[in-house]
């Protein structure tokens, strides 16, 4: 059987759609990652291709165009633009047509508007959203309140939560050190946060909590790795780096393949997660990154919600807090006063719990259960 997955988004490595999609259907089908962006690999499964593409909508063209070109039995979407391309090739084809739901689509589309109009907009796009997903023969989501916002009464029937979880030892491998890397690959850090750099990602939060902290920890050091997409919101950044007197103690280094992660989470000791719990999409969502942590060995510093008090504190894998800069100190402070026994311990706990609970390959009968099912109708 032949597979396509196609996004406009994110590049061919991805952590997802590569390393998991790809080369779990790769073990006992042919299949075909298809992006705008990325690394070309022409000669063994999962392949990877990149169109060309100057613009979102452009993209959605070249991508029909190769998937045509393709001919696969089943196509999967990631997100609602490359669904557009499966709702057109699903009859013209006869192909099966899957969507993978990475996130809370409307609640962020919404986020983008002023305050008044944001629930407007939300359920806007969120009804456009559950029509196009009716084309699709079956559905992926990362979790159960995706699951619920898109499905409703066919929840049972076309959907299946496969969490976002990571493959087992997936920083276990030997990785050659980029260039760019060196320098910062050769420091240990104390705290590392992973992940988009926004307001509601608790970027400020971070500043905050090292300005409280060095009084007690001179030499602590905070690894920040990932990309702003607001020049404005970067600039701030850096301003108050200056401001708060930060420069021996943050480092900054903008986002690098995924693979590459694992040089860095080794050089760390605890992982951040500090988003704004008002965010809904944040506070019901386990993210990829603390289980990434966990798998590591990194104990995570995080906000006290149900799903993290669940996960972090009923196990053991770190501390809770409150959103306030003070607590969330308070909280790191603890943790970083651990003596070496206590820390392992903690450590061994991160990684025992993904070998034995939270990882990809307990997750794919189910993936494979799903392709089974849609392709017998």
């Amino acid at each position: 059987m032949k597979i396509c997955i196609i996004t406009n988004s994110h590049p061919t490595n991805d952590v997802r759609l590569y390393y998991k999609l790809g080369i779990s259907f790769a073990k006992q089908h042919e299949v075909y990652l298809i992006s705008t962006e990325g690394v070309v690999n022409n000669t063994h499964n999962p392949y990877q291709l990149v169109v060309d593409a100057d613009s979102n909508w452009n993209a959605i063209v070249h991508l029909q165009h190769k998937v045509q070109e393709l001919k696969p039995d089943v196509l999967i979407c990631v997100e609602p633009l490359t669904l557009l391309v499966g709702m057109r090739l699903k009859k013209r084809m006869h192909l099966k047509v899957i969507f993978d739901v990475h996130e809370f689509y409307a609640d962020a589309f919404g986020e983008r508007f002023p305050f008044l109009l944001r629930l407007p907009v939300k359920y806007a796009y969120l009804a456009v959203l559950k029509f196009m997903q009716k084309n699709a023969d079956a559905l992926f989501s990362v979790n159960s309140e995706i699951h619920k916002q898109l499905l409703g009464k066919d929840i049972n029937k076309r959907g299946t939560v496969i969490p976002n979880y990571p493959v087992k030892h997936v920083w276990d491998y030997a990785c050659d050190t980029p260039g760019r890397l060196f320098q910062v690959c050769e420091m240990n850090f104390d705290l590392i946060y992973i992940g988009g750099l926004t307001k509601n990602r608790g970027i400020f939060k971070i500043l905050k909590i090292a300005s409280i902290l060095k009084l007690e920890f001179p030499r602590l050091k905070i690894l920040i790795l990932g990309k702003f997409f607001n020049p404005a919101l970067e600039e701030q950044f850096h301003s108050s780096i200056n401001d708060f007197n930060l420069n021996a103690i943050i480092f900054y280094q903008e986002w690098i393949p995924a693979e590459k992660i694992g040089l860095l989470l080794r050089r760390s000791r605890f992982g951040l997660w500090l988003f704004n719990p008002l965010s809904k999409r944040f506070r019901l969502s386990t993210p990829l990154k603390v289980l990434e942590y966990m798998a590591a060995g990194l104990p995570v510093v995080t906000i006290k919600t149900p799903l993290m008090k669940a996960l972090v504190d009923y196990n053991g894998l770190g501390i809770c807090s409150s959103y306030k800069a003070k607590s969330l100190a308070e909280a790191t402070a603890k943790l970083l006063r651990m003596k070496p026994a206590e820390y392992k311990e903690m450590s061994d706990r991160c990684l025992k719990i993904t070998e034995n609970r939270f990882n990809w390959e307990a997750l794919e009968p189910q993936l494979f259960g799903v392709l089974e099912r849609i392709t017998k109708k």
